[in-house]
């Protein structure tokens, strides 16, 4: 259910704005202001610096749509499962795509697109993303335990006693 609900989030935030103006840009757009202000000129209309998820990528951004949607059809089939488990394959694939997805966000927040500010949906991205892995990985573990009573680790080793 995790990774459902972080896929769904991790859709929904590649519309809210990821990069925007930073201190730089904000500035020399105030200056301009100023300048056609002092001047009698006209209020300038101040442009849009910020972009989203789909402005800003070429190729992440398709990674993180079938991350998210991976991850919401692996919520449902936990719904859907006996049980609330889900496939080992599906698990296993939201974990890869959720970790995929979590470094190449990280990536952004550490070193984002040119000089460009960060906004909240970058954050809400990484978090999302995160979640995805997340749930993938307890999707995962949660499989991998033994129908017998016996409890699995996160690579399938039986734990005894």
């Amino acid at each position: 259910m995790i990774a459902g609900v972080a896929g769904v989030v991790l859709v929904i935030s590649m519309f809210l704005p990821w990069f925007g103006p930073n201190a730089a840009q904000e500035q020399a757009i105030q200056d301009a202001q100023e300048i056609t202000e002092r001047f009698g000129g006209q209020r300038l209309e101040e442009p849009d610096l910020t972009e989203n998820a789909w402005q800003s990528f070429g190729f992440v951004d398709l990674v993180l749509l079938v991350t998210g949607v991976v991850g919401a059809l692996t919520g449902a089939l936990a719904l859907a499962a006996p049980r609330g488990r889900s496939a080992v394959g599906p698990a296993a694939t939201t974990l890869a795509l959720g970790i995929l997805s979590t470094l190449l966000v990280l990536h952004r927040v550490i070193n984002p697109i040119g000089e460009a500010a960060r906004e909240v949906g970058l954050f809400i991205g990484f978090f999302a993303a995160l979640g995805v892995a997340a749930g993938g990985l307890l999707a995962l573990e949660g499989r991998t335990s033994s129908a017998t009573g016996r409890s699995a680790d996160s690579i399938g080793s039986r734990r005894y006693g």
